[in-house]
């Protein structure tokens, strides 16, 4: 144990050397594709920032994101970790068959922001019922890779009944059932809150999340729509109906990104229907149009793969369809609604996607402009308890929160 700790300070030391070198030998770098943001750069010196101390904590950040053959420490630092026998590294948990699962502590969960997050929720779930009736307003809770597959968790994760100090798998779950049963509690019609954590374990032995990546695949997101179409009363096209096939085989998602263990990479699946042919795809309001639900270009120019579906988040985005039945939908989303949407091509003239983390237009605005006639929201559960955002769902809301870049990468 006295070599791997002695070993660990010679690896620090060595990085720190390295990172002060790289600064000054090699060209700054803006963005890594690896994970999937925007590095930190050199700061410029100002006075005031170096009395706050911001000047230091920017340059610090700034030499940890320049260094050289920074993805090679990252891997021999997790290699060290796991050597120690850590149980879960970066908040993740190595899991069974590969998968790669993000874990997540009760103090990932600020418990005033959560009750704000499902009182503004349920009320508006509330006022979108009385405007258009229950039959055409549906939320969707979307678990995280954890809730659809406890099977993949290792032992050490899924074991115990009850949530303890030291069970971040439970307390997850404790956490998460608790804020959909909250919202159902608080809405007046509860059966439009649809909990698709039971629907999508009955799938856990099949492909339906992603191994190395938060997302599900685009058959997770199927078996989500199956399961709203039954509820809401809407024709499902079945699986035949649709052409299946793989655009990509080597997918290295956001959840690989923190720990850079290595797994089986990820394929990524889509699933075209004749129903998704001729749409018109704008993104805020701009002048070109798409005419495809699936950007492979856009997927292929950095590492994530998930951006084939829309390519982006982005504060508002309008589709046209084919569909001539007389509705249009309002979508609530975060980028899980991303390979779900070409689902619902078959079902709704217009579909308007909200995403409230990148915009500054109004939700009721929105449904008077473009005559919307059902509503859905469909949020990742954990993601919609750490959301800073819903605010704009209240009818007195001026606008939406400003773009965060922190978000931009969910």
């Amino acid at each position: 144990m006295n070599k791997i700790k002695n070993a660990g300070i010679i690896i620090f030391c060595t990085m720190l050397a390295a990172g002060f070198f790289s600064t000054v030998i090699l060209p700054q770098k803006e963005y890594s594709d690896t994970e999937n943001r925007q590095l930190e750069t050199k700061p410029a010196f100002a006075l005031a920032d170096l009395w706050s101390g911001e000047y230091q904590e920017r340059y610090e950040k700034y030499l940890n994101d320049q260094m050289m053959f920074r993805d090679r420490w990252v891997d021999l630092a997790v290699s060290m970790e796991r050597m120690t026998g850590k149980r879960d590294i970066n908040g993740v948990y190595i899991g069974k068959d590969g998968y790669l699962l993000e874990k997540y502590e009760e103090s990932d969960f600020d418990t005033a922001q959560t009750e704000e997050n499902t009182d503004r929720l349920s009320e508006f779930l509330n006022k979108t019922v009385n405007r258009y009736g229950a039959e055409h307003v549906s939320c969707l809770m979307i678990p995280s890779k954890a809730g659809a597959l406890p099977e993949k968790l290792p032992p050490y994760a899924a074991g115990g009944a009850q949530p303890t100090e030291n069970n971040g798998a439970n307390a997850q779950k404790s956490a998460v059932d608790e804020a959909v049963s909250v919202v159902k509690h608080k809405v007046d019609a509860p059966e439009i809150v649809m909990d698709m954590k039971n629907v999508l374990q009955q799938h856990q032995d099949e492909y339906i999340y992603f191994r190395t990546d938060h997302h599900w695949t685009a058959l997770g997101a199927y078996y989500a729509y199956l399961a709203w179409a039954e509820t809401t009363g809407h024709p499902a096209d079945q699986k035949e109906d649709f052409h299946i096939e793989t655009v990509f085989e080597d997918f290295y998602g956001t959840t690989y990104n923190k720990v850079h263990i290595k797994v089986p990479k990820d394929s990524v699946e889509v699933f075209y229907s004749p129903k998704q042919e001729n749409v018109r795809i704008v993104f805020d309001d701009e002048d070109q149009a798409a005419d495809s639900f699936y950007f492979q270009e856009a997927a292929v120019e950095g590492f994530n793969r998930y951006q084939i579906f829309l390519s982006k988040n982005t504060a508002k985005i309008e589709i046209q369809t084919k569909a001539e039945t007389g509705k249009s939908l309002l979508l609530i989303k975060d980028s899980f609604a991303n390979c779900f949407v070409p689902f619902l091509s078959g079902d709704f003239d217009t579909i308007v996607m909200a995403d409230l983390r990148y915009g500054k237009g109004n939700i009721y605005d929105i449904m008077d402009e473009y005559d919307i006639t059902d509503v859905m929201v469909l949020y990742n559960v954990e993601k919609f308890m750490q959301d800073t955002n819903l605010r704009a769902l209240e009818q007195k809301s001026e606008s939406m929160d400003e773009f965060n870049m922190d978000d931009f990468f969910e």
